[in-house]
């Protein structure tokens, strides 16, 4: 194998694993939340996450010409540099974290599509950017409602006098 194609191989390893981890992460958020919605959310955030997998294994498997094994992948030397959260964290942290993970994975394949050996695999790769950015600028969005939220009332509008 040469050293573009030995570099896009460990470019779509690196997505794939991180994929997973992306995965996991979000249907183990929405395991810990009692909110329905907020659970629905993170359900979708994992589906999407899957869907990223799959187009990633497909390519993976089309251009080395058998399937993607986690087990054989160079996880140590492909893993990202992530810090990662305090394990008791609020919603708000999490959802700030969130819009940095999604940015991280949008700058991952914007670089990864200008190393493309192909026209296919830039289409592919900027493809999969857009939708890290889509997830990315979604993720800022609730992070600021989350934050600017503020609710009115006065002292005669609540109920049993607390």
């Amino acid at each position: 194998m040469d050293d573009k194609n030995t570099e896009i191989t460990k470019i779509l390893e690196t997505a794939i694993l991180e994929e997973i981890k992306a995965k996991e992460f979000y249907l183990k958020m929405s395991s810990q939340l009692s909110n329905k919605e907020a659970q629905m959310r993170f359900k979708r955030m994992a589906e999407a996450e899957q869907e990223h997998e799959d187009i990633l294994m497909s390519w993976y498997e089309d251009t080395c010409g058998y399937p993607f094994d986690p087990l054989q992948a160079q996880k140590k030397e492909n893993e990202l540099d992530i810090v990662e959260p305090e394990q008791n964290a609020t919603l708000l942290d999490v959802l700030k974290l969130i819009a940095k993970v999604e940015n991280r994975a949008f700058l991952f394949y914007k670089e990864a599509a200008v190393l493309a050996r192909m026209p296919e695999e830039e289409k592919l790769f900027t493809r999969l950017a857009s939708l890290e950015q889509m997830h990315a600028d979604q993720s800022c969005i609730e992070l600021q409602m989350f934050m600017d939220e503020s609710l009115h009332f006065s002292e005669k509008d609540i109920p049993w006098k607390v």
